[in-house]
């Protein structure tokens, strides 16, 4: 099992959410996976959970932590 992490600053668009996919192909099932966000992109946790849970992640932990960001723990599934 492994643990990738990504961190998404500023704005999200198009090269952000390829980056994120590309991941998806990357992690194998029982890997984990945690995406922190920072506040700008907080209109977009909902669409990143829903992304998530397309491609088979089960999402474990999540909310803001100390400094206002927001981080995603998940891990795959079969």
């Amino acid at each position: 099992m492994s643990t990738y992490s990504m961190n998404i600053t500023g704005i999200l668009g198009l090269s952000e959410y390829s980056n994120i996919f590309d991941y998806f192909s990357i992690i194998d099932h029982g890997d984990n996976f945690i995406i922190r966000i920072n506040e700008e992109n907080k209109e977009n946790i909902k669409f990143i959970n829903s992304m998530l849970e397309d491609n088979k992640f089960t999402i474990s932990n999540a909310g803001f932590n100390s400094y206002g960001c927001y981080f995603i723990s998940a891990y795959k599934t079969k």
